[in-house]
């Protein structure tokens, strides 16, 4: 009798159990969904701004609007939320982007064989001239089993495929690239702070702490060290990075890094490039918010 009644107590308390992490995880799982949900709207709200710039009748602030990824805080349906908008022009495009200007870049990095990284996305993405090239070309020296692609980045997450490319060289690099600019040149006002560094010869410490820690900074984008011939500012290209985060108060936090390209005289007024999965940059700050931070 009393053995039967201690196995009804060890199943019964094994369900309670069960059922407890089920409701849990359950919890768990629609805080992150909403949160996700939460920062799409972020970006939403975000392209709305974008779009508002851009009207035919506001030429001055679409003019003067600078967009160099310093996050804005602010609240959406009780959520914390952070929005960082990139302008592509202020980075550098592998597609278009010199061998100097991609050699000074990965130096300021910090890059072992800045020179040699260059050549290698240069060949990544230049067209072969003929097949007898592509089949003598020098197999990859690094364990990679693959050789150059040939053909222009479709995204800047292919720098993976360079033969000889750091992954704590590639890490720091992804946010300051882009293949969406089509600029031979960096909008140093809107260049990403640890790009803006780089190029304007900060010692390589200095690039990769702006690289870890963005925001706040005090680069004065005047500086003289910035090169004139890597400068290119007044771009008008339309393409934007967005990324959003959304912090609830039980902790859940969503991301969501979005690139468009506006077309705010076309029937479609904005096409969505990219969609990345994407870590939290503010996790600290937005959880220290709350509700004291404006309405988005």
């Amino acid at each position: 009798m009393i053995w039967g009644l201690g196995v009804i107590i060890l199943l019964m308390t094994s369900f309670m159990a069960t059922a407890r992490l089920r409701l849990r995880g359950a919890v768990d799982n629609s805080a992150a969904i909403k949160a996700h949900l939460l920062a799409e709207g972020a970006v939403n709200l975000a392209i709305i701004g974008l779009l508002g710039e851009q009207k035919a009748g506001n030429p001055l602030q679409a003019e003067t609007a600078v967009h160099d990824g310093a996050p804005r805080f602010c609240t959406l349906a009780g959520a914390a939320v952070a929005i960082s908008i990139e302008d592509e022009s202020g980075k550098l495009d592998l597609n278009a982007a010199s061998s100097p200007l991609i050699e000074a870049a990965l130096r300021g990095f910090g890059a072992d064989d800045a020179n040699g990284l260059a050549r290698a996305i240069i060949a990544f993405r230049e067209t072969q001239i003929s097949e007898f090239a592509r089949l003598s070309a020098p197999p990859p020296s690094s364990k990679r089993p693959f050789a150059p692609k040939h053909a222009p980045f479709q995204t800047a997450l292919e720098l993976d495929q360079i033969d000889g490319m750091d992954p704590q060289l590639l890490r720091a690099l992804l946010p300051v690239v882009t293949v969406h600019s089509h600029s031979v040149g960096v909008d140093a006002r809107s260049a990403p702070p640890a790009l803006f560094a780089a190029l304007a010869r900060y010692p390589a410490a200095e690039t990769l702490a702006l690289a870890a820690k963005p925001f706040p900074n005090g680069l004065d984008r005047r500086d003289p060290r910035f090169p004139a011939e890597y400068r290119q500012n007044g771009v008008a290209g339309g393409t934007f990075s967005i990324h959003a985060e959304a912090a609830l108060s039980s902790g859940a936090i969503g991301v969501e890094e979005t690139i468009i390209a506006l077309r705010p005289n076309e029937r479609l007024p904005f096409t969505i490039l990219e969609t990345r999965r994407a870590l939290a940059r503010n996790r600290d700050r937005l959880l220290g918010a709350g509700a004291s931070a404006p309405p988005c």
